[in-house]
């Protein structure tokens, strides 16, 4: 019998654990992770979808893993209830540059290349001087409702959760299951090992803020506003291989200012709270498949800042990994027979 252990409990091991549960109904499926929501690290995040510190990943496959993700938020949208919102999302810069456009443009809505009118514009609205930028409309969800959405759609379908800290791909806690799917994130780093996996220490607050109902990330400083349904998050760092999980003051008064500069009302706004998280940077994501002392692991891992950009996707290439597997094994009992 086929005994499968999903290791992590963020967004990409939920995700994958419940496309292979709902669809092999009679497979033993375990989540395997020290943390579950509300305490993981994708629940304290931004919710913006937007490809963010992704390295080096193919544009072909953000555009693909990011593309099935807008998809089935939108979904979510349209059905409500899910806390997902659609709103503009401004990308600015403050000096010039030639930009591109994204292979994903083709996945979401309303993207265009700002022009000179709508820079001035924007320049009179923010206060800051932009020469360049893009818009879209995004989605952003509240990360626990969508994190608790998962859990639940996973715990419907029979599967099981176990906490447990795993520190190695060759854990005895591991030696019953067939296949190892890996979405431990920063965890790779020591467990499989993976070196190439680095912290890319996040810092960012929340406030209450009714009024701004748009995204706005200012590429030049790092700054980002990203408004939610139930509050407003205000960013951020994104410092390499920092480890520090406590709040930084030079780094609030850094997110706190370099957002105020942008929509002075916000001094006005009532402060929720200060948050840190540790992203799992990598040169470029890792999803494949290999088979090593007897077991089948499918990695999915080294997402950065884009979690909750390109999670449905990736659990989409994980369960086609999947099912090859599954094809393969059911040959093997056939010619047993």
């Amino acid at each position: 019998m086929t005994k499968v252990a999903v290791l992590g409990a963020g967004i990409n091991g939920l995700s994958c654990a419940v496309k292979i549960k709902e669809k092999y109904p009679y497979v033993d499926v375990v989540i395997i992770a020290n943390d579950f929501t509300p305490n993981t690290t994708g629940d304290g995040s931004g919710g913006l979808w937007y490809p963010y510190l992704c390295g080096s990943t193919p544009q072909q496959l953000l555009s693909k893993w990011g593309g099935e993700t807008y998809k089935y938020l939108h979904k979510l949208w349209l059905k409500g209830g899910y806390d997902v919102s659609l709103m503009p999302m401004l990308e600015l810069y403050r000096h010039e540059r030639e930009l591109s456009v994204d292979e994903w443009a083709s996945s979401v809505f309303g993207y265009r290349i700002l022009d000179k009118r709508q820079l001035d514009y924007l320049s009179g609205l923010y206060s800051v001087k932009y020469v360049a930028g893009r818009t879209f409309t995004t989605l952003v969800v509240y990360p626990p409702t969508i994190l608790s959405e998962m859990y639940r759609r996973f715990k419907q379908a029979n599967g099981i959760t176990i906490q447990s800290n795993i520190d190695s791909l060759r854990d005895v806690k591991l030696s019953d299951y067939n296949v190892v799917i890996n979405c431990m994130g920063l965890g790779s780093r020591d467990a499989v090992p993976d070196h190439k996996v680095i912290p890319i220490r996040g810092q960012i607050s929340r406030i209450q803020a009714p009024w701004i109902n748009h995204t706005v990330v200012d590429e030049e400083t790092g700054n980002y506003i990203i408004p939610n349904v139930y509050n407003c998050v205000l960013g951020g760092t994104h410092q390499q291989n920092n480890y520090n999980r406590d709040i930084d003051d030079v780094d609030t008064d850094f997110v706190l200012n370099g957002c105020m500069e942008l929509m002075p009302g916000i001094k006005h706004a009532k402060l929720i709270t200060h948050w840190v998280g540790l992203r799992p940077g990598r040169d470029k994501i890792r999803l494949e498949s290999e088979e090593r002392d007897g077991k089948f692991y499918i990695h999915n891992y080294g997402h950065g800042g884009s979690g909750l950009t390109l999670f449905w996707g990736c659990a989409s290439d994980v369960l086609e990994i999947f099912d090859s597997y599954m094809n393969r094994f059911k040959q093997k009992e056939k010619s047993k027979l």
